[in-house]
């Protein structure tokens, strides 16, 4: 997707144009690779260093283990360091998301999926039905789920979170815009379905449903089960390892699927680290050749050996500072996702409409032109061959007419469409797959909602500063 926004806008916007798209696209990869290199080591950290099941009294002044005087603090920024040396050298080669890696993540996300819903919805259930510790010890096949073991030791209320909480909707805002990852696989989709009619009804509309009851189910099922949900919710499944005993099944299966949830996003974000930072390396490379000064031979060499560590240690220096994986989702979200989602899109929309309308008045001008000039020659045939040489203004309306010829193809004239009734001009040709949002009315609103949701975010994270 933000592949197609840099090759559309090089057709649409001019220089300036470019450069600020381009910034925004680099932002918002930057806030992608700063939330996987906190995520990361983070969950490392929480696997490594001795657990005890007081959560709620774990701080980053805690000690990690009994014998060393290393703090969690220490060991999470210790493993910051370890994460960008081991994902730096990838940055160096051209990374791209091979096949057989693909499989491998995905088959990773679903075991990972499928497992949460499932614990989730047992330690629901359990809550629940108020059963009792006691109940615990006579029943060794309920130990196999790790959620429960925080239940052995103290009794835990039901759920009951606030049906509305104001103070949390700019967070809101960040998250959601930050889920519209989904959108990136909108193009691999579209592109090889043949027959693009109905296609809002039959491709967009499906997946959408899907995304968002998948959302839903995982995030209902979290609020059911959980009274307190980390920022990272597979940490919430880490077992606690004084009720372990590996000589029983129940126990050692606990294990297991514990720290596999616990290291669910060490495998997921760790292999889709390098990708972006390939994509993101791309787009800083294509901002700098806007800039004359990075043309030469000898600045291409200096970026391709500088350019690997710019993208690579400020996400570093930011995760030194900071694990809140939830602050740095909402902000990158808000702020980077919104001219990503939003503005870049609508902006494009409004200058491609406008290319389009001066290439037909331009094709009906010269289509005027040329009539003219036909009926000029058949009634004066003995003026000579001179007649039939175009001039120079009519030699740029051509060149500008076979550049505008590529939109030929997209009309039909048995099309119905509500273009003649929105634009400004009512001759424009009818395309075959016209969309119900063409009004500027449309555009307006996506504009005025991203700067809403930029604005409410930044007042909440200035405020909290």
């Amino acid at each position: 997707m933000l592949l197609f926004q840099g090759q559309m806008s090089l057709l649409y916007f001019g220089k300036v144009g470019n450069v600020l798209m381009y910034i925004n696209i680099c932002a918002y990869l930057y806030g992608d690779l700063t939330i996987y290199s906190s995520a990361v080591p983070k969950s490392l950290r929480n696997v490594i260093c001795s657990f005890n099941n007081s959560r709620d009294s774990l701080s980053d002044s805690d000690l990690c283990w009994g014998s060393l005087s290393l703090t969690r603090l220490d060991v999470y920024r210790i493993l910051v360091v370890c994460f960008g040396a081991c994902v730096c050298p990838f940055l160096f080669f051209n990374v791209i998301r091979s096949r057989w890696l693909q499989l491998l993540t995905v088959c990773l996300r679903w075991i990972g999926f499928i497992l949460m819903l499932s614990l989730s919805i047992e330690r629901a259930i359990i809550l629940h039905k108020n059963i009792t510790v006691a109940s615990f010890h006579h029943n060794v096949s309920m130990y196999w789920n790790p959620s429960i073991y925080s239940l052995l030791t103290k009794s835990e209320p039901i759920p009951k979170p606030p049906a509305f909480q104001p103070q949390n909707i700019p967070s809101l805002f960040g998250v959601c815009v930050y889920v519209f990852m989904c959108h990136h696989s909108i193009p691999g989709i579209v592109t090889p379905v043949r027959n693009k009619s109905k296609i809002l009804c039959r491709i967009f509309i499906p997946v959408f449903i899907t995304v968002l009851s998948f959302n839903l189910l995982l995030s209902t099922t979290a609020i059911i089960a959980f009274d307190h949900i980390e920022d990272i919710y597979t940490l919430n499944f880490l077992p606690n390892n004084e009720f372990i005993d590996i000589s029983q099944i129940p126990y050692t299966l606990a294990l297991v699927i514990g720290y596999f949830l616990c290291l669910f996003p060490v495998f997921a974000l760790t292999s889709s680290f390098p990708i972006v930072g390939t994509s993101l390396l791309g787009n800083i490379f294509s901002l700098c050749n806007f800039f004359s000064v990075f043309k030469s031979d000898q600045a291409q060499k200096i970026l391709k050996y500088t350019l690997p560590f710019v993208v690579l240690l400020p996400p570093l220096g930011i995760s030194l500072i900071t694990h809140n994986v939830g602050y740095l989702t909402g902000f990158t979200g808000a702020i980077f996702g919104s001219g990503i989602q939003y503005i870049i899109p609508a902006l494009l929309v409004f200058k491609a409409r406008q290319y389009f309308t001066h290439c037909v008045t331009l094709k009906e001008s010269n289509l005027e032109t040329t009539t003219d000039l036909q009926q000029n020659d058949t009634a004066s045939a003995t003026v000579g061959d001179e007649m039939t040489q175009p001039t120079s203004s009519n030699s740029g309306m051509e060149n500008e007419n076979i550049i505008c010829s590529s939109t030929d193809h997209t009309t039909t004239p048995h099309s119905v469409s509500i273009i003649r009734k929105c634009s400004t001009h009512h001759l424009l040709p009818i395309p075959m797959h016209a969309s119900p949002f063409q009004h500027f009315f449309w555009i307006t609103i996506i504009i005025i909602w991203a700067l809403f949701c930029t604005i409410i975010v930044l007042i909440d994270k200035i405020h909290h500063l």
